[in-house]
Protein backbone atom coordinates (compact mmCIF):
# COMPACT_ATOMS: atom_id res chain seq x y z
CA UNK A 1 0.00 0.00 0.00
CA UNK A 2 2.87 2.38 0.80
CA UNK A 3 4.24 2.01 -2.73
CA UNK A 4 0.87 2.93 -4.21
CA UNK A 5 0.64 5.96 -1.95
CA UNK A 6 4.16 7.09 -2.78
CA UNK A 7 3.43 6.69 -6.49
CA UNK A 8 0.24 8.72 -6.06
CA UNK A 9 2.15 11.52 -4.34
CA UNK A 10 4.76 11.58 -7.10
CA UNK A 11 2.02 11.82 -9.75
CA UNK A 12 0.20 14.54 -7.79
CA UNK A 13 3.32 16.65 -7.20
CA UNK A 14 4.30 16.32 -10.87
CA UNK A 15 0.85 17.49 -12.02
CA UNK A 16 0.13 20.21 -9.46
CA UNK A 17 2.01 23.03 -11.27
CA UNK A 18 0.33 22.03 -14.56
CA UNK A 19 -3.25 21.81 -13.24
CA UNK A 20 -5.98 23.81 -14.93
CA UNK A 21 -8.97 25.46 -13.28
CA UNK A 22 -12.25 24.33 -14.84
CA UNK A 23 -15.72 25.74 -14.16
CA UNK A 24 -18.70 23.52 -13.42
CA UNK A 25 -21.52 26.00 -13.11
CA UNK A 26 -20.88 27.99 -9.96
CA UNK A 27 -18.22 25.49 -8.86
CA UNK A 28 -14.57 25.55 -9.86
CA UNK A 29 -12.22 22.58 -9.77
CA UNK A 30 -8.52 22.18 -10.57
CA UNK A 31 -7.89 19.24 -12.89
CA UNK A 32 -6.30 16.79 -12.49
CA UNK A 33 -4.88 17.76 -9.07
CA UNK A 34 -8.03 17.95 -6.93
CA UNK A 35 -9.38 14.49 -7.89
CA UNK A 36 -5.91 13.08 -7.13
CA UNK A 37 -5.92 14.82 -3.74
CA UNK A 38 -9.28 13.20 -3.02
CA UNK A 39 -8.02 9.73 -3.99
CA UNK A 40 -4.86 10.13 -1.90
CA UNK A 41 -6.97 11.29 1.04
CA UNK A 42 -9.03 8.12 0.79
CA UNK A 43 -5.87 6.02 0.52
CA UNK A 44 -4.44 7.60 3.66
CA UNK A 45 -7.75 6.99 5.40
CA UNK A 46 -7.49 3.30 4.52
CA UNK A 47 -3.92 3.20 5.90
CA UNK A 48 -5.17 4.65 9.19
CA UNK A 49 -8.17 2.29 9.36
CA UNK A 50 -5.98 -0.76 8.85
CA UNK A 51 -3.26 0.47 11.21
CA UNK A 52 -4.63 3.01 13.74
CA UNK A 53 -1.38 2.88 15.70
CA UNK A 54 0.32 4.67 12.83
CA UNK A 55 -1.81 7.78 13.32
CA UNK A 56 -1.10 7.77 17.05
CA UNK A 57 2.64 7.55 16.37
CA UNK A 58 2.45 10.41 13.88
CA UNK A 59 0.75 12.69 16.42
CA UNK A 60 2.81 11.53 19.39
CA UNK A 61 5.09 14.35 20.46
CA UNK A 62 4.40 16.28 17.23
CA UNK A 63 3.31 19.75 18.40
CA UNK A 64 2.77 21.03 14.88
CA UNK A 65 0.30 18.29 13.93
CA UNK A 66 -1.63 18.82 17.17
CA UNK A 67 -1.71 22.60 16.67
CA UNK A 68 -2.73 22.30 13.01
CA UNK A 69 -5.50 19.82 13.91
CA UNK A 70 -6.79 22.34 16.47
CA UNK A 71 -6.75 25.03 13.77
CA UNK A 72 -8.74 22.81 11.37
CA UNK A 73 -11.18 22.00 14.18
CA UNK A 74 -11.71 25.69 14.96
CA UNK A 75 -12.41 26.34 11.28
CA UNK A 76 -15.21 23.76 11.52
CA UNK A 77 -16.68 25.58 14.55
CA UNK A 78 -16.59 28.86 12.62
CA UNK A 79 -18.16 27.21 9.56
CA UNK A 80 -21.05 26.06 11.76
CA UNK A 81 -21.71 29.68 12.79
CA UNK A 82 -20.83 31.17 9.40
CA UNK A 83 -22.65 34.02 7.72
CA UNK A 84 -22.57 31.85 4.56
CA UNK A 85 -22.62 28.20 5.72
CA UNK A 86 -22.49 26.57 2.28
CA UNK A 87 -19.45 28.64 1.24
CA UNK A 88 -17.70 27.98 4.55
CA UNK A 89 -18.27 24.23 4.58
CA UNK A 90 -17.07 23.91 0.99
CA UNK A 91 -13.97 25.93 1.89
CA UNK A 92 -13.42 23.83 5.02
CA UNK A 93 -13.60 20.56 3.07
CA UNK A 94 -10.90 21.80 0.66
CA UNK A 95 -8.65 23.11 3.45
CA UNK A 96 -9.06 19.92 5.47
CA UNK A 97 -8.22 17.86 2.40
CA UNK A 98 -5.02 19.85 1.92
CA UNK A 99 -4.08 19.43 5.57
CA UNK A 100 -4.85 15.69 5.57
CA UNK A 101 -2.92 14.90 2.38
CA UNK A 102 0.02 17.32 2.63
CA UNK A 103 0.59 17.61 6.41
CA UNK A 104 -0.80 14.47 8.04
CA UNK A 105 0.12 12.40 4.97
CA UNK A 106 3.79 13.40 5.12
CA UNK A 107 3.81 12.59 8.85
CA UNK A 108 2.15 9.21 8.24
CA UNK A 109 4.37 8.21 5.29
CA UNK A 110 7.60 10.23 5.72
CA UNK A 111 9.34 8.78 2.67
CA UNK A 112 6.89 10.48 0.27
CA UNK A 113 8.47 13.92 0.60
CA UNK A 114 11.95 13.07 -0.66
CA UNK A 115 10.36 11.12 -3.51
CA UNK A 116 7.65 13.62 -4.51
CA UNK A 117 9.26 17.03 -4.08
CA UNK A 118 11.72 16.66 -7.01
CA UNK A 119 8.75 16.06 -9.31
CA UNK A 120 7.18 19.31 -8.12
CA UNK A 121 10.44 21.22 -8.56
CA UNK A 122 11.02 19.95 -12.10
CA UNK A 123 7.39 20.65 -13.08
CA UNK A 124 7.71 24.17 -11.65
CA UNK A 125 10.79 24.68 -13.82
CA UNK A 126 8.75 23.56 -16.82
CA UNK A 127 6.04 26.11 -16.02
CA UNK A 128 8.74 28.78 -15.70
CA UNK A 129 9.99 27.96 -19.20
CA UNK A 130 6.42 28.20 -20.54
CA UNK A 131 5.77 31.48 -18.69
CA UNK A 132 8.98 33.09 -19.96
CA UNK A 133 8.12 32.09 -23.53
CA UNK A 134 4.57 33.41 -23.08
CA UNK A 135 5.84 36.64 -21.51
CA UNK A 136 8.37 37.11 -24.33
CA UNK A 137 5.44 37.45 -26.75
CA UNK A 138 4.60 40.68 -24.86
CA UNK A 139 8.26 41.82 -24.77
CA UNK A 140 8.48 41.10 -21.01
CA UNK A 141 6.30 44.08 -20.17
CA UNK A 142 5.65 44.38 -16.43
CA UNK A 143 1.94 45.03 -16.95
CA UNK A 144 1.62 41.69 -18.78
CA UNK A 145 3.34 39.63 -16.07
CA UNK A 146 -0.02 38.78 -14.51
CA UNK A 147 -0.99 36.92 -17.70
CA UNK A 148 2.33 35.12 -18.31
CA UNK A 149 1.76 31.99 -16.14
CA UNK A 150 -1.82 31.50 -17.34
CA UNK A 151 -3.59 29.11 -17.68
CA UNK A 152 -1.56 27.10 -15.14
CA UNK A 153 -1.44 29.81 -12.48
CA UNK A 154 -4.32 32.31 -12.14
CA UNK A 155 -1.97 35.26 -11.63
CA UNK A 156 1.66 36.18 -11.04
CA UNK A 157 1.69 36.50 -7.22
CA UNK A 158 0.88 32.81 -6.71
CA UNK A 159 3.39 31.88 -9.41
CA UNK A 160 6.07 34.00 -7.74
CA UNK A 161 5.29 32.58 -4.29
CA UNK A 162 5.76 29.01 -5.53
CA UNK A 163 9.09 29.86 -7.19
CA UNK A 164 10.22 31.66 -4.02
CA UNK A 165 9.77 28.45 -2.01
CA UNK A 166 11.13 25.99 -4.57
CA UNK A 167 14.27 28.06 -5.09
CA UNK A 168 15.41 27.30 -1.52
CA UNK A 169 15.86 23.58 -2.25
CA UNK A 170 18.95 22.01 -0.62
CA UNK A 171 20.02 20.22 -3.81
CA UNK A 172 22.78 22.78 -4.32
CA UNK A 173 24.69 21.17 -1.44
CA UNK A 174 25.55 18.11 -3.44
CA UNK A 175 27.62 17.26 -6.48
CA UNK A 176 27.30 17.59 -9.41
CA UNK A 177 26.77 21.32 -8.95
CA UNK A 178 26.23 22.43 -12.57
CA UNK A 179 22.68 21.07 -13.11
CA UNK A 180 21.45 22.71 -9.90
CA UNK A 181 23.13 26.01 -10.80
CA UNK A 182 21.31 26.02 -14.14
CA UNK A 183 18.10 25.11 -12.34
CA UNK A 184 18.58 27.97 -9.87
CA UNK A 185 19.34 30.40 -12.69
CA UNK A 186 16.11 29.43 -14.44
CA UNK A 187 14.07 29.88 -11.26
CA UNK A 188 15.71 33.24 -10.51
CA UNK A 189 14.90 34.41 -14.03
CA UNK A 190 11.30 33.29 -13.61
CA UNK A 191 11.11 35.01 -10.22
CA UNK A 192 12.43 38.28 -11.64
CA UNK A 193 10.03 38.31 -14.58
CA UNK A 194 7.08 37.39 -12.37
CA UNK A 195 7.22 41.04 -11.25
CA UNK A 196 5.75 39.92 -7.93
CA UNK A 197 7.17 42.37 -5.42
CA UNK A 198 5.94 40.24 -2.54
CA UNK A 199 7.92 37.26 -3.84
CA UNK A 200 10.98 39.43 -4.47
CA UNK A 201 10.87 40.90 -0.99
CA UNK A 202 10.30 37.56 0.73
CA UNK A 203 13.28 35.96 -1.03
CA UNK A 204 15.53 38.94 -0.27
CA UNK A 205 14.59 39.00 3.43
CA UNK A 206 14.77 35.21 3.77
CA UNK A 207 18.15 35.24 2.03
CA UNK A 208 19.38 37.95 4.41
CA UNK A 209 18.22 35.87 7.38
CA UNK A 210 20.03 32.87 5.91
CA UNK A 211 23.26 34.84 5.60
CA UNK A 212 22.84 36.10 9.16
CA UNK A 213 22.40 32.56 10.50
CA UNK A 214 25.21 31.11 8.39
CA UNK A 215 27.69 33.88 9.22
CA UNK A 216 26.37 34.63 12.70
CA UNK A 217 29.87 34.47 14.21
CA UNK A 218 31.06 37.32 11.94
CA UNK A 219 29.21 40.04 13.85
CA UNK A 220 31.07 42.97 12.29
CA UNK A 221 30.15 41.93 8.76
CA UNK A 222 26.51 41.46 9.74
CA UNK A 223 26.46 44.82 11.53
CA UNK A 224 27.95 46.56 8.47
CA UNK A 225 25.32 45.11 6.13
CA UNK A 226 22.53 45.95 8.57
CA UNK A 227 23.75 49.53 8.90
CA UNK A 228 24.05 49.87 5.12
CA UNK A 229 20.46 48.66 4.67
CA UNK A 230 19.12 51.08 7.29
CA UNK A 231 21.01 54.03 5.80
CA UNK A 232 19.72 53.17 2.31
CA UNK A 233 16.13 53.04 3.59
CA UNK A 234 16.53 56.40 5.35
CA UNK A 235 18.18 58.04 2.33
CA UNK A 236 15.43 56.93 -0.06
CA UNK A 237 12.52 57.29 2.37
CA UNK A 238 10.93 60.14 0.38
CA UNK A 239 11.05 58.15 -2.88
CA UNK A 240 9.63 55.07 -1.14
CA UNK A 241 6.80 57.07 0.42
CA UNK A 242 6.03 58.76 -2.90
CA UNK A 243 5.92 55.43 -4.71
CA UNK A 244 3.62 53.91 -2.08
CA UNK A 245 1.23 56.86 -2.27
CA UNK A 246 0.87 56.47 -6.06
CA UNK A 247 0.81 52.67 -6.32
CA UNK A 248 -2.81 51.55 -6.76
CA UNK A 249 -2.01 47.98 -5.71
CA UNK A 250 -0.67 49.11 -2.33
CA UNK A 251 -3.60 51.49 -1.88
CA UNK A 252 -6.07 48.68 -2.57
CA UNK A 253 -4.29 46.50 -0.01
CA UNK A 254 -4.82 49.26 2.54
CA UNK A 255 -8.51 49.23 1.66
CA UNK A 256 -8.72 45.44 2.16
CA UNK A 257 -6.80 45.58 5.45
CA UNK A 258 -9.11 48.25 6.84
CA UNK A 259 -12.14 46.15 5.87
CA UNK A 260 -10.67 43.09 7.60
CA UNK A 261 -10.16 45.04 10.85
CA UNK A 262 -13.73 46.39 10.74
CA UNK A 263 -15.11 42.91 10.11
CA UNK A 264 -13.12 41.58 13.07
CA UNK A 265 -14.60 44.30 15.28
CA UNK A 266 -18.13 43.25 14.34
CA UNK A 267 -17.54 39.49 14.81
CA UNK A 268 -14.42 39.17 16.99
CA UNK A 269 -14.79 35.60 18.26
CA UNK A 270 -16.09 33.45 15.39
CA UNK A 271 -15.56 35.71 12.39
CA UNK A 272 -17.72 35.63 9.29
CA UNK A 273 -16.82 32.04 8.42
CA UNK A 274 -14.05 30.41 6.35
CA UNK A 275 -13.98 31.53 2.73
CA UNK A 276 -16.44 34.39 3.19
CA UNK A 277 -14.16 37.43 3.19
CA UNK A 278 -14.42 38.02 -0.58
CA UNK A 279 -18.20 38.29 -0.24
CA UNK A 280 -18.59 40.02 3.12
CA UNK A 281 -15.95 42.78 2.96
CA UNK A 282 -17.79 44.78 0.27
CA UNK A 283 -20.10 46.81 2.58
CA UNK A 284 -17.16 47.55 4.91
CA UNK A 285 -15.40 49.66 2.28
CA UNK A 286 -15.25 53.42 2.70
CA UNK A 287 -15.33 55.73 -0.34
CA UNK A 288 -12.19 57.61 0.71
CA UNK A 289 -10.21 54.34 0.87
CA UNK A 290 -11.44 52.78 -2.37
CA UNK A 291 -9.35 52.79 -5.56
CA UNK A 292 -10.01 52.43 -9.25
CA UNK A 293 -9.62 48.63 -8.95
CA UNK A 294 -11.99 48.28 -5.98
CA UNK A 295 -15.12 46.21 -6.55
CA UNK A 296 -18.58 46.91 -5.19
CA UNK A 297 -20.29 43.57 -5.80
CA UNK A 298 -19.28 39.95 -5.36
CA UNK A 299 -17.48 38.50 -8.38
CA UNK A 300 -18.62 35.09 -9.59
CA UNK A 301 -15.80 34.72 -12.13
CA UNK A 302 -12.08 35.31 -11.79
CA UNK A 303 -10.75 38.52 -13.36
CA UNK A 304 -6.96 39.06 -13.16
CA UNK A 305 -6.10 41.88 -10.77
CA UNK A 306 -9.64 42.30 -9.45
CA UNK A 307 -11.58 40.83 -6.52
CA UNK A 308 -9.88 38.27 -4.29
CA UNK A 309 -9.29 38.06 -0.56
CA UNK A 310 -7.83 40.23 2.16
CA UNK A 311 -4.32 40.22 0.58
CA UNK A 312 -2.97 39.07 3.94
CA UNK A 313 -2.98 35.51 5.23
CA UNK A 314 -3.22 36.75 8.80
CA UNK A 315 -5.94 39.37 8.37
CA UNK A 316 -8.04 36.97 6.32
CA UNK A 317 -7.83 34.44 9.15
CA UNK A 318 -8.77 37.18 11.64
CA UNK A 319 -11.85 38.30 9.70
CA UNK A 320 -13.05 34.78 8.90
CA UNK A 321 -12.30 32.88 12.12
CA UNK A 322 -11.99 35.64 14.73
CA UNK A 323 -9.32 36.30 17.31
CA UNK A 324 -9.14 32.68 18.55
CA UNK A 325 -8.63 31.54 14.95
CA UNK A 326 -5.76 33.96 14.42
CA UNK A 327 -4.19 32.86 17.71
CA UNK A 328 -4.41 29.18 16.73
CA UNK A 329 -2.99 29.93 13.29
CA UNK A 330 -0.02 31.78 14.81
CA UNK A 331 0.55 28.96 17.31
CA UNK A 332 0.57 26.45 14.44
CA UNK A 333 3.12 28.47 12.46
CA UNK A 334 5.25 29.05 15.56
CA UNK A 335 5.38 25.34 16.44
CA UNK A 336 6.47 24.53 12.88
CA UNK A 337 9.30 27.07 13.02
CA UNK A 338 10.19 26.02 16.56
CA UNK A 339 10.62 22.40 15.51
CA UNK A 340 12.82 22.97 12.49
CA UNK A 341 14.84 25.76 14.14
CA UNK A 342 15.51 23.54 17.16
CA UNK A 343 16.80 20.84 14.85
CA UNK A 344 19.06 23.37 13.11
CA UNK A 345 20.50 24.64 16.41
CA UNK A 346 21.02 21.19 17.96
CA UNK A 347 22.66 19.54 14.95
CA UNK A 348 26.44 19.21 14.94
CA UNK A 349 26.56 18.04 11.31
CA UNK A 350 27.08 20.67 8.60
CA UNK A 351 24.98 18.81 6.04
CA UNK A 352 22.01 18.54 8.39
CA UNK A 353 22.30 22.16 9.45
CA UNK A 354 22.17 23.48 5.90
CA UNK A 355 19.22 21.21 5.05
CA UNK A 356 17.30 22.56 8.05
CA UNK A 357 18.41 26.13 7.30
CA UNK A 358 17.06 25.97 3.74
CA UNK A 359 13.79 24.56 5.08
CA UNK A 360 13.55 27.49 7.52
CA UNK A 361 14.20 29.97 4.70
CA UNK A 362 11.61 28.45 2.37
CA UNK A 363 8.95 28.62 5.08
CA UNK A 364 10.05 32.12 6.06
CA UNK A 365 9.76 33.25 2.44
CA UNK A 366 6.13 32.14 2.33
CA UNK A 367 5.00 33.51 5.69
CA UNK A 368 6.66 36.85 4.93
CA UNK A 369 4.85 36.88 1.59
CA UNK A 370 1.69 36.02 3.55
CA UNK A 371 1.79 39.49 5.09
CA UNK A 372 0.65 40.98 1.77
CA UNK A 373 -1.03 38.05 -0.04
CA UNK A 374 -3.25 35.14 0.99
CA UNK A 375 -2.46 32.02 -1.06
CA UNK A 376 -2.66 29.02 1.27
CA UNK A 377 -6.05 27.98 -0.14
CA UNK A 378 -4.41 27.01 -3.44
CA UNK A 379 -3.33 23.39 -3.82
CA UNK A 380 0.15 24.20 -5.17
CA UNK A 381 0.98 26.53 -2.32
CA UNK A 382 -0.67 24.21 0.23
CA UNK A 383 1.41 21.25 -0.96
CA UNK A 384 4.64 23.11 -0.30
CA UNK A 385 3.71 24.95 2.91
CA UNK A 386 1.89 22.10 4.69
CA UNK A 387 4.48 19.60 3.46
CA UNK A 388 7.48 21.64 4.62
CA UNK A 389 5.92 22.31 8.03
CA UNK A 390 5.31 18.55 8.38
CA UNK A 391 8.90 17.80 7.34
CA UNK A 392 10.25 20.16 9.99
CA UNK A 393 7.97 18.83 12.70
CA UNK A 394 8.78 15.22 11.81
CA UNK A 395 12.47 16.03 12.23
CA UNK A 396 11.78 17.59 15.60
CA UNK A 397 9.54 14.87 16.93
CA UNK A 398 11.71 12.01 15.77
CA UNK A 399 14.81 13.50 17.28
CA UNK A 400 13.10 13.87 20.61
CA UNK A 401 11.37 10.49 20.63
CA UNK A 402 14.63 8.59 20.53
CA UNK A 403 13.44 5.03 20.88
CA UNK A 404 10.39 5.37 18.64
CA UNK A 405 9.64 2.98 15.82
CA UNK A 406 11.69 3.05 12.65
CA UNK A 407 8.78 4.28 10.55
CA UNK A 408 8.04 7.13 12.91
CA UNK A 409 11.68 8.17 13.17
CA UNK A 410 12.57 8.51 9.51
CA UNK A 411 13.62 12.06 8.64
CA UNK A 412 12.43 13.01 5.15
CA UNK A 413 14.94 15.18 3.26
CA UNK A 414 13.86 17.93 0.88
CA UNK A 415 15.70 16.65 -2.16
CA UNK A 416 17.11 13.19 -2.87
CA UNK A 417 20.74 13.48 -3.92
CA UNK A 418 24.07 11.79 -3.56
CA UNK A 419 25.33 12.01 0.00
CA UNK A 420 28.31 14.21 0.75
CA UNK A 421 31.54 12.34 1.38
CA UNK A 422 32.93 13.64 4.64
CA UNK A 423 35.15 11.21 6.48
CA UNK A 424 36.20 13.79 9.03
CA UNK A 425 32.79 13.73 10.76
CA UNK A 426 30.77 10.84 12.14
CA UNK A 427 27.54 10.07 10.31
CA UNK A 428 24.62 12.08 11.67
CA UNK A 429 21.29 10.61 12.84
CA UNK A 430 19.57 12.23 9.82
CA UNK A 431 22.02 10.66 7.35
CA UNK A 432 21.89 7.26 9.06
CA UNK A 433 18.10 7.17 9.16
CA UNK A 434 17.86 8.32 5.56
CA UNK A 435 20.20 5.48 4.53
CA UNK A 436 18.06 3.02 6.49
CA UNK A 437 14.93 4.31 4.82
CA UNK A 438 16.52 3.80 1.38
CA UNK A 439 17.52 0.21 2.24
CA UNK A 440 14.04 -0.57 3.58
CA UNK A 441 12.37 0.74 0.44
Amino acid sequence: MNKWIQGGYCALFALLPWSLECSLGSWRINLPSEPLIGLLGLGLGWVVLTNPERLRQAFSGNRFLSASAAWIGWMAVCATCSSMPLVSWKYWVVETGHWWVFAAGVALVPAVWQKAFPFFAVSTAGVVVYSLAHHAMYHFRADQAILAPMPFFPEHTMYGAVIAMVIFKPGRLFKPYRPWLLFDLLLLTGLFFSFSRGAWGSVIVAGAVGLFLHFREKRRLILAFGLLFCLTAVFFRAEIAGFASKDVSLQERGNRYSCAFRMAQDRPWLGFGPGTYQFQYLPYQRPEEMTRISVTEAMTSRIPGRGGGAHSEYLQVLSETGRPGLLLFLIMVTTAFWGVTGRYVRSNNTEDQIIMLLLILALLAYFLHGLINNLLHDGRVAALVWGMMAVGSSSSSSSSSGSGSRQGSQIPLLFTSRRMKDNSRPASPVTEEFSCARRIR
